[in-house]
């Protein structure tokens, strides 16, 4: 690869089919989010409980997803596709800043079909169809990449604003933001030339903007005792073996699926080859913010575990570098390929059960990616019958996810967790815990059918029945419920 920049002609050109293929795709989600075929998770269920009460932070993340579901709930209602919408939308534009960034760097061409890679990558489209921190921590990234490649060439203090200002958003995100001046700082040292060009006055002004556009979240973490912090190092679960090597072995086969086949195989066989990511100051670029967030991940991975999704903003600068690096060397059929292969995924998951049902694969608990997103409206819409004819009455649940799922599907007047061990091991324990309501009502919701160490510590109890029922063989939601009254305390 050759490190001349761009002319501002080339920068200029193909923005139209961009446009139409990304927003062709992003319609189509739309629409898929319209049918309403899945059921809020306990994930997505908790980010929407969080934007009824618009805070400064929440237990486990920073509070921009639910400002987010704040604001598109207000405008377009909250159904599932009211709290959902937003994620395509922020998918499509992160798309469209890779296809700004690909121009910029090497051309239309390029531009168009990092777009096109983004907008189909196995991970976009699942993630489309879900509300997480992850779309918005996405296009804030590519964002930053950016404005880091405008300060590049033209070395212009204002791209330090911008910079600043999408740093700082971002840890309102996600933490992993952190990450990415981690990799500018990284180029920046493998590049004598550009960081000549540097004064000290840009960097200083990008890191106390992004401070202070961070700084709400940091004052209510220290008025939380750091929760979000500390459930941020419990999740990286490093106090066990020293050396997990499955699971760093299962992540990095996961990422197949995250990036897709051929964009990951392309990306390992770039980063193979150093020195030649390192000759171009544009692979260099792309490479260096992403090595910092990958190599903690595989660390992570071979120590104790990582999701697959946490690799999800290598994939930003990843998908210019596979796809420049394909295109440079002849390999364009390989990204059509690529692209073939996501579009067949997309359909088969987006039509999964009736596809099983056609081929005659018995769906349950093994077979069913999709397990997580059925049989809680029916459950909720049942249970919130029983609690409204105790007017009054505070559902009451064990498990942090169940409880998330049904405030949103039952909708009770007021909600408590069941949590005897006194820690602060989720939300709703910093929240919602039982002994901060002792003498309410409550509506015992649980799996359990004789949840006796809960029972024996109320004076009164009094069946009312089973809600949900059996979602397959092996995938039973039906859960029992009581009427309790008379707390005695936890016994501690």
């Amino acid at each position: 690869m050759t490190g001349a920049r761009v002319p501002l002609q080339a920068a200029s050109a193909g923005i139209g089919p961009a446009l139409l293929i990304v927003a062709a795709i992003t319609l189509a989600r739309l629409v898929f989010l319209g049918l309403d075929r899945f059921d809020l998770s306990g994930d997505e269920a908790q980010y929407w409980v969080w934007s009824l009460d618009p805070a400064l932070g929440y237990y486990s993340k920073p509070p921009l997803v639910a400002w987010i579901i704040w604001a598109s709930t207000l405008a377009f209602g909250d159904a599932t596709f009211g709290v959902r919408m937003t994620s395509p939308l922020a998918h499509a534009a992160t798309a469209l800043l890779l296809f700004a960034s690909g121009r910029r760097l090497y051309g239309p061409e390029i531009g168009l079909w990092s777009a096109i890679i983004y907008i189909t990558l196995p991970a976009v489209f699942v993630s489309s169809l879900l509300i997480s921190t992850d779309p918005f921590l996405l296009v804030i990234w590519a964002a930053a990449l950016h404005f880091s490649i405008r300060l590049i060439e033209s070395g212009e203090e204002r791209w330090w604003i911008a910079l600043g200002l999408a740093v700082g958003l971002g840890m309102l995100a996600k933490y992993a933001m952190a990450m990415f001046p981690v990799g500018l700082v990284l180029f920046f040292v493998l590049s004598p030339t550009e960081r000549r060009r540097l004064s000290w006055r840009g960097p200083a002004f990008a890191l106390a903007l992004a401070f202070l556009c961070y700084l709400p979240n940091l004052i209510w973490n220290l008025e939380h005792g750091l929760v979000s912090y500390k459930h941020t190092a419990d999740n990286a679960n490093l106090a066990g073996a020293l050396v997990r090597p499955f699971k760093g072995v299962e992540f990095l086969a996961s990422q197949f699926g995250v990036f897709g086949p051929i964009p990951f195989a392309l990306l390992l066989i770039a980063l193979a080859r150093p020195k030649l990511l390192i000759a171009d100051w544009r692979t260099r670029l792309l490479a260096s913010v992403l090595l910092p967030l990958g190599a903690t991940m595989v660390v992570v991975a071979f120590l104790s575990r990582a999701n697959a999704n946490w690799s999800a903003p290598l994939y930003v600068s990843a998908t210019v570098l596979v796809v420049a690096w394909a295109i440079e060397r002849g390999r364009t059929w390989l990204l059509g390929l690529a692209v073939a292969i996501h579009l067949v995924a997309a359909g088969v998951a987006a039509n999964y059960h009736d596809l099983a049902r056609i081929v005659g694969v018995e769906l349950g608990n093994r077979t069913d990616p999709f397990k997580r997103l059925i049989g809680w409206r029916a459950l909720g819409a049942a249970a919130g019958n029983v609690i409204d004819r105790h007017p009054g009455a505070v559902l009451l649940m064990e498990d942090r996810m169940d409880l998330a799922a049904m405030i949103y599907w039952a909708r009770p007047r007021a909600w408590a967790k069941w949590s005897p061990s006194g820690r602060i091991r989720d939300h709703w324990d910093l929240t919602a815990n039982l002994d901060r309501m002792p003498d309410a009502r409550f509506v015992l919701v649980t799996p359990n059918p004789r949840p006796d160490d809960i029972l024996s510590r109320f004076d009164k109890v009094t069946q009312l029945g089973t809600a949900g029922g059996r979602v397959y063989r092996d995938l039973d939601r039906t859960h029992h419920l009581f009427l309790l009254e008379g707390f005695k305390g936890y016994g501690r």
